[in-house]
């Protein structure tokens, strides 16, 4: 394991390093899940699913690729090229990968995911941790230690003071300990509660263990962070985000998506001041056919062209926020979608902190018209994740699969393309590749912790603050103090919340820092002056002079922010997290008081993500629950939805849905009960109010169209 001090003597400087920090996400194939494979072969509508329209397209059996063969099927942006850093048999199914401060890279592998196309023996402890390292420095990993082995499907790992943490798919986080120094744990240890849903739905579980510039891991699927102190984990309720994968750039704000959505953001860390901008539009381009879908059959999904329009897979994401791409590329977000072999590249309008929109990418192609970022015709291409390393350049993890559509949601008709094709061929392989700028220059890394602070690059910002938290470093509070007086703008930044996560901020720093010319300077100054007098919720009385001069800014930002905060105080720092409230009624009745709190729990595991906690609901994802005639209707209509999914254009109240995709999956998974109480949840909060649904009503609905695997139509509920 990294032996944790504020030396970095093992870092080493190569002519290409590869260095990587990614969140992990297993990709949707759709929205628009089915019931099981042998239910959905009785289904009455055999012209859907016993469709073969894949043979229009792709008739062909999809060829192996090994790692040089996929290298020439890549197509990139101009001023770009890719790399290879890691393959198989060294890796195996990789999912998630991080690499430590001394250069050495772990790799998460799902070896028991969809092994075949029954998704047989998923929970059997076969995968691994994996430690590699670059031992001749040319830029390939060549070298591999198992640092964890008979594990069920890990899904992240963070490194930490004494070990990793380890999120296994038993739904347990552990931590895992190296007491001998060999980088073979032979301790584990669980510590905490994590990915409970994943036993048992591997979709939809927490993922993540993002580190920000707060000093809090983040979370996907998920509506709390978490901290590592002491050898124990603190947990804190936060906006519950996203579907698979987490990252943040260096302005403190947090990325997230859903299958169906390139990306959102929102700056909760920062008091919520830069809005939410989202991905300007579903669309996407790729150079092959995408037949294999889990719904390709539905009219419309596929193109003339055999292309998919809109994206139904994404997965991880990563963002250019002090990388090595320059400067046209600062604040761009890349979005993987690995149903089409995509990468999206999205340009924000304005560098912050004027940026309110972004640009999706995308280049022409004298085959396909137009084409992603990166692009490939490799069919088992997966780009499951990615990040910007120590490098300042792009990682992705490819999982390299035929079939990446877990078997809860798998149709016949996928399945029966999948072996019609032999995607259901080749698993246990994988690659890490790296997205280099043609003109790339190496930075020296930096010498110590301190030092890492105002490094050019994010990620040894970040790192570096990590290691000195999280080992709770309390005698390099000097030198920090310095540095957050003395250093580059996000050099002090970086130094403030460091201190802070010490609690070792001192009121003088936030004095001289508020008057300094760095617009991002000061608004971190403001945010951090409470924690500087120890109340971090309430903004200090001896700062409020200078924060009125602060209100003059020709930053806006900055002025609102000043101007708000002086009048106000600080805002409910986690007002963004949905407090339920219970309604009279719902308590006045014993048994709708209990449908209704069970209800709680299953809306906020299998629904918040995409309706949200206030049931409002989200552009581009969800329609709002909230005063819906869909919920507080006939509870039949409502079963049907949530059991079988929705497909088509709706209604809500009588005016026409325009911004969510025109498709609900289904979630016939559900238990009787559970689905009974969720729905009975969503029909009395809000402001709703509706009668119980029960789960007698729901069994008898499974009863009759349980087989049904389509989705329902508008016109054939109302």
């Amino acid at each position: 394991m990294p032996n944790h001090h504020s030396s970095l003597t093992r870092s080493r400087v190569r002519k290409s390093p590869s260095f990587l920090f990614l969140s992990f996400l297993i990709p949707l194939l759709t929205p628009a899940t089915s019931l099981a494979q042998n239910g959905d072969k009785k289904e009455r509508n055999k012209g859907l699913l016993t469709s073969t329209n894949w043979r229009k397209w792709a008739p062909d059996p999809a060829p192996f690729l090994e790692p040089e063969e996929t290298a020439k099927s890549f197509k990139v942006a101009p001023g770009f090229r890719v790399e290879l850093v890691a393959s198989h048999p060294m890796i195996k199914d990789p999912v998630f990968a991080e690499f430590d401060m001394q250069g050495r890279l772990w790799v998460c592998e799902f070896q028991s995911y969809m092994r075949d196309a029954d998704g047989s023996k998923t929970d059997d402890p076969i995968s691994r941790v994996q430690v590699l390292e670059d031992t001749d420095g040319d830029g390939r990993m060549d070298k591999a230690t198992t640092f964890l082995d008979k594990v069920i499907n890990p899904r992240s790992v963070s490194i930490v003071p004494g070990g990793a943490l380890v999120a296994a798919g038993d739904g347990n986080l552990l931590f895992c300990e190296d007491t001998d120094g060999d980088l073979v744990a032979d301790k584990r240890t669980p510590v905490a509660e994590y990915a409970k849903a994943a036993p048992s739905n591997i979709e939809h579980a927490e993922n993540g263990l993002h580190y920000a510039i707060d000093n809090w891991m983040y979370n996907s699927k998920s509506s709390r962070r978490l901290q590592w102190r002491d050898g124990k984990i603190i947990s804190e309720g936060t906006n519950s985000r996203g579907q698979w994968g987490m990252a943040s750039d260096a302005f403190g704000r947090l990325y997230f998506n859903n299958n169906s959505n390139w990306f959102q953001t929102d700056s909760e860390i920062y008091d919520r001041l830069y809005g939410t901008p989202s991905a300007p539009g579903r669309g996407v381009r790729a150079i092959r056919t995408n037949t294999a879908m889990n719904r390709a059959y539905n009219p419309g999904m596929i193109q003339e062209d055999g292309r998919i329009n809109g994206v139904t897979s994404v997965s991880g994401l990563a963002v250019h926020s002090s990388g090595a791409f320059g400067t046209e590329w600062e604040g761009a977000i890349f979005s993987f979608s690995p149903g089409t072999n995509t990468v999206g590249a999205f340009q924000p309008n304005a560098p912050m902190p004027a940026t309110t929109g972004y640009k999706h990418r995308q280049y022409d192609d004298k085959k396909w018209t137009k084409r992603e970022f990166l692009a490939s015709t490799d069919e088992r291409f997966r780009p499951v994740n990615g990040s910007f390393g120590p490098d300042g350049c792009l990682y992705i993890v490819d999982l390299n699969r035929g079939i990446i559509q877990d078997k809860k949601f798998l149709t016949s008709y996928l399945r029966r393309q999948s072996e019609e094709r032999k995607l259901d061929k080749h698993i246990g392989v994988g690659r890490i590749w790296r997205v280099v700028p043609d003109k790339y220059q190496p930075k020296v890394a930096p010498t110590d912790l301190v030092g890492a602070l105002s490094h050019d690059y994010l990620w040894w910002r970040l790192a570096g603050q990590k290691r000195i938290v999280e080992g709770n470093m309390t005698k390099l509070v000097p030198q920090l103090t310095e540095l957050a007086k003395n250093s580059s703008a996000h050099g002090r930044v970086h130094a403030m919340w460091a201190l802070a996560g010490l609690k070792s901020l001192d009121q003088k720093v936030i004095d001289h820092n508020l008057s300094s010319e760095e617009w991002f300077v000061n608004l971190t100054a403001l945010r951090l002056a409470g924690e500087a007098t120890g109340n971090p919720h309430a903004f200090p009385a001896q700062f409020v002079s200078a924060a009125e001069k602060l209100g003059k800014s020709k930053v806006k930002l900055v002025a609102d922010y000043a101007g708000k905060i002086v009048k106000t105080g600080y805002p409910n720092r986690f007002a963004s997290v949905y407090k339920d409230k219970m309604s009279s009624w719902v308590k006045n009745d014993k048994e709708l008081d209990r449908a209704y709190r069970s209800g709680l729990t299953v809306y906020g595991q299998y629904c918040a993500a995409c309706h949200q906690p206030t049931g409002k609901g989200l552009k581009n994802v969800a329609p709002t629950l909230v005063k819906s005639d869909w919920v507080n209707g006939d509870p039949t209509v409502l079963i049907s939805v949530a059991m079988n999914g929705l497909t088509g254009p709706i209604k809500i109240n009588g005016k026409p849905v325009t911004d969510v995709p025109p498709i609900m999956p289904p979630h016939m998974f559900l238990k009787d009960d559970q689905m009974a109480d969720a729905l009975t949840y969503a029909r009395n909060a809000w402001g709703n109010k509706a009668g119980q649904i029960t789960a007698a009503q729901v069994k008898a609905f499974r009863a009759k169209h349980g087989k049904r695997a389509t989705p329902w139509t508008e016109a054939e509920l109302r």
